[in-house]
C-alpha cells in the first residue's frame, strides 16, 4: 500500500527545520534532534552491568531482540552533582547502532528552524571543548546544549572508526583530482571524511554548515558534494534544493546522515539528492561517489526502502 503525502507539507517538515528533545541530567538543559530518538524507556528490565567497559557506560538492558548499552551521560561529560535520579532512558540510534543515554528527566520538545541555531565554534572560539556543538534558546533566559553526539559515541567506541574507515589509499582511483564539497558540522566525521578522500586522491573543500557550504558552492566548480543534514544555519535537506534550484542543478549529491530512517530517506529523495548512505559506511560510500562522478546510473541509492511512498508534486523543486 503506497502513502501520499502532499508535497508542500512534506517539504516544510523536512527542510530546515528540526524538533529538539530537551533533558536534563544535573541540572544541565541539553537537547537532541528528535529524529535520532527511537524511544523514551522509563523502567529498564533485564539490565546488566558491563565489567571493564567505559567508567560511563553503566550496563546493557535487551529491548525486544536488541541488547543497548546505557550511558550515563553526566559521567561521560565529567559533570558533577550532589545527587542523580537517572530514571530515564533515551534510546538513541546512530551509525545503524542503539544506544540509551541515561538521563535524569525529559522537559518538552522546541521546534526551531536551523537558523536559529547558535554554533558553539563561535561562542567557545579559543576554549578548549569537544562535545558541544550548538545552542538553541527556547526563551530569551533559558539554553539548551546540543551535543555532538556522533563524537561522543566514536570517543566511546574508538574502535567503530577504524574498522569502518579502513578503505586503503589509491583503490577508488576515480576521486584523483576531483573537487568535493563537504558540509558536516560533526568536527570528529568531517576528519574522517577528508581523510578518506583525500587519501583516494580528492580535493577537499570543507564547510561546518549548509550556509557555509552553500557560499562555498556558489563559488567554484565540484565534481561532488557530501553533506550531512543536521547542521546549524543551513541543514542538508535545504542545501541539497539550493543546489538543484542553482546554475549547476546536476552535481551529485549524497546525503550522509546518522539519520537512516524512511522519512529522512524520502525527504532526500524528494529533494532529488542522488543518494542517502548512514554514517560510517565508508567503503559504499565511496563506490557510490565514484560511481555518480563517472555519470553512471546507480545501482543502489539508498532509497530503495521508499519505494512504496507516492509523493504529490503541488509545488516547484
Amino acid at each position: 500500500m503506497s502513502m501520499k503525502l502532499d508535497a508542500e507539507s512534506y517539504l516544510k517538515s523536512g527542510s530546515n527545520e528540526l524538533r529538539v528533545l530537551e533533558y536534563r541530567t544535573c541540572g544541565m538543559s541539553f537537547g537532541i534532534n528528535i529524529l535520532k530518538v527511537n524511544k523514551i524507556v522509563s523502567n529498564l528490565e533485564d539490565f546488566t552491568s558491563v565489567p571493564e567497559s567505559h567508567p560511563a557506560v553503566k550496563g546493557m538492558f535487551k529491548d525486544m531482540n536488541r541488547l543497548v548499552p546505557v550511558v550515563d551521560l553526566a559521567e561521560f561529560l565529567g559533570v558533577q552533582c550532589e545527587s542523580k535520579r537517572l530514571n530515564k532512558v533515551i534510546v538513541t540510534e546512530f551509525f545503524g547502532m542503539q544506544t540509551g543515554l541515561w538521563v535524569d528527566r525529559i522537559d518538552w520538545i522546541h521546534h526551531f528552524r536551523w537558523e536559529h541555531v547558535i554554533d558553539a565554534q563561535d561562542v567557545f572560539s579559543g576554549i578548549n571543548q569537544r562535545y558541544v556543538i550548538g545552542i538553541v534558546k527556547p526563551t530569551e533566559d533559558h539554553m539548551v546544549l546540543l551535543l555532538d553526539y556522533e563524537t561522543i559515541l566514536l570517543d566511546l567506541c574508538p574502535n567503530l572508526a577504524s574498522k569502518n574507515t579502513n578503505v586503503p589509499a589509491g583503490a577508488h582511483a576515480g576521486f584523483q583530482d576531483k573537487r568535493v564539497l563537504v558540509a558536516e558540522d560533526s568536527p570528529a566525521v568531517r576528519l574522517m571524511l577528508v581523510d578518506q578522500i583525500t587519501k583516494q586522491g580528492g580535493i577537499v573543500v570543507e564547510a561546518t554548515d549548509g550556509k557555509h557550504a552553500w557560499d562555498q558552492f556558489t563559488k567554484q566548480h565540484f565534481d561532488l558534494v557530501i553533506s550531512d543534514v543536521e547542521m546549524p544555519q543551513v541543514d542538508g535537506l535545504a542545501l541539497t534544493l539550493n543546489i538543484r534550484q542553482s546554475d549547476r542543478p546536476n552535481t551529485p549529491v549524497i546525503v550522509y546522515s546518522s539519520i537512516g530512517d524512511v522519512g529522512m530517506k524520502a525527504r532526500a529523495a524528494f529533494l532529488k539528492a542522488d543518494a542517502h548512505i548512514t554514517k560510517l559506511n565508508f567503503e559504499e560510500l565511496m563506490q557510490v561517489a565514484e560511481t555518480l562522478m563517472r555519470g553512471e546510473k546507480l545501482i543502489h541509492t539508498g532509497f530503495e526502502d521508499i519505494a512504496e511512498l507516492e509523493v504529490t508534486t503541488t509545488v516547484p523543486v
